[in-house]
């Protein structure tokens, strides 16, 4: 199991004690929020590094990556 940590916010009193009545599961909702975010975050970053490296990637041929990897696969 992955270790856990714990982190802190500071929230209004009316909304905790709203929070508190709801019977509203907050580490769970905070948790899920804070992995997609995380999630979005690290899409965004990726594509960004495909944008920035299209040119590169548009250079190769399909069929010399095919080519390549029956060579390599073909000398074991």
């Amino acid at each position: 199991m992955e270790q856990m940590v714990v982190i802190s916010v500071k929230i209004s009193k009316r909304l905790k004690d709203k929070i508190k009545k709801s019977k509203f599961n907050l580490s769970g909702e905070v948790r899920t929020m804070l992995e997609k975010k995380m999630l979005e975050g690290e899409i965004r970053k990726l594509k960004e590094d495909i944008k920035k490296h299209k040119k590169i990637f548009d250079k190769i041929s399909i069929d010399d990556v095919v080519r390549q990897i029956r060579e390599d696969r073909d000398s074991r």
